[in-house]
């Protein structure tokens, strides 16, 4: 069976925002919320976003959503949607950001709170708010995907929103506005986007197109990551990564599997996603070379691998000339219930297409060493 993958109209190039006043246009949307955060407000990104847009008096600017998607994020920004009349949102930032937005598109035109949706797609209607998303890291893919996590709080296991609904209509790409993200970020959410290829990849779908897009994602990751957190103004290697973090949301549409079932199960501790995804991948790839060994080995060739160097292997050497913790304790993580959490990996809906479902056992092995 073949699975949609559903494309947004993409601007992707340095200077890409320009394109902003047309798109707004083009979708019919008058008064705009704009969703973004502290961090962009104060290192002048929604400033240059702003200009393009200079002259009109009918944005309206939504900055407090959390480092982490929260159902109380949501909750205030659709209060904005609402009392300003607004009829449309542009999501400016990472994938908290681009996440809540998607949930306020949703709550624009469908009645009652955003946890009536989460974890029930067909409940969400054709009736959404359009919505630009502008992404300002490279790494969640967000802008191309049809999930948003959304935590309790910023302390709890997220859930989220799935539909084709609330890919958005056009993604704005321009590696201009990545120049100033740090290091740490940079490699965090370019290992992020990593993620997303190599588990859209060995998922069961069989969709020739998206498990091209996933390697070639997987070949820009390893091409541009280490000379982006070296230099954050090499300009190629921004747009490298944002071409794989795109590629990357594209192959979330086929689907994901144990790295992200074990990030969601560990992500109640505020640390930060893509971080936790790389620190997992080496374990589970190493699983399921055992059960896909053909597949696996295709990720190996795309990661550059030598003779007798394994995709797991690739990974995490990658991560340590990166600077990324080996483990989750090292990253900060306080520990918890492990039987617990390999429960919860064990049940994750991350699961439904992945080629091989580990046993609870498995989970808590890998767990085990994940944690550390």
């Amino acid at each position: 069976m073949s699975f949609l993958i559903q494309f947004p109209r993409v601007h992707l190039d340095f200077g890409a925002i320009k394109a902003l006043p047309t798109e707004l246009a083009a979708l019919g949307i008058t008064r705009p919320l704009i969703v973004t955060d502290q961090g962009l407000v104060k290192c002048g990104v929604l400033g240059k976003v702003l200009d393009t847009v200079k002259g009109r008096n009918d944005i309206v600017v939504f900055d407090e959503t959390p480092e982490n998607p929260t159902i109380a994020g949501v909750e205030r920004a659709i209060d904005v949607y609402r009392r300003e009349r607004c009829d449309g949102v542009v999501a400016l930032g990472g994938g908290s950001v681009i996440d809540t937005a998607k949930a306020v598109m949703v709550l624009a035109n469908h009645p009652g709170p955003i946890t009536d949706y989460m974890g029930k797609p067909d409940v969400i209607t054709h009736k959404v708010a359009p919505l630009i998303a502008i992404p300002t890291t490279a790494g969640t893919g967000s802008e191309a995907s049809r999930g948003a996590g959304i935590h309790p709080d910023a302390h709890s296991r997220g859930s989220g929103l799935n539909s084709h609904y609330i890919v958005p209509q056009v993604a704005i790409c321009d590696p201009e506005l990545t120049l100033s993200l740090p290091p740490h970020l940079t490699a965090g959410t370019g290992m992020d986007a990593l993620s997303h290829c190599v588990e859209g990849y060995l998922t069961t779908s069989d969709n020739p197109i998206g498990k091209a897009l996933a390697l070639d994602g997987v070949r820009h990751v390893v091409a541009n990551i280490e000379r982006a957190v070296k230099d954050g103004q090499d300009r190629e290697a921004r747009k490298g990564l944002m071409l794989a973090a795109l590629e990357g949301g594209m192959a979330i549409h086929m689907g994901l599997g144990p790295v992200h079932a074990i990030a969601n199960a560990t992500g109640d501790q505020g640390l930060h996603h893509g971080m936790m995804v790389t620190i997992a991948m080496p374990a589970v790839l190493r699983l399921m070379a055992d059960h896909v060994p053909d597949k696996v080995q295709a990720l190996a060739d795309a990661l550059g691998a030598k003779p007798g160097q394994s995709a797991a292997d690739v990974v995490e050497a990658l991560n340590a000339k990166l600077g990324i913790k080996p483990t989750l304790r090292a990253l900060g993580y306080k520990g918890g219930d492990i039987d617990d959490m390999a429960q919860d990996s064990a049940k994750s809906h991350f699961l439904g297409r992945s080629p091989y479902r580990p046993s609870v056992a498995e989970f808590k092995t890998m767990l085990t060493t994940i944690i550390g």
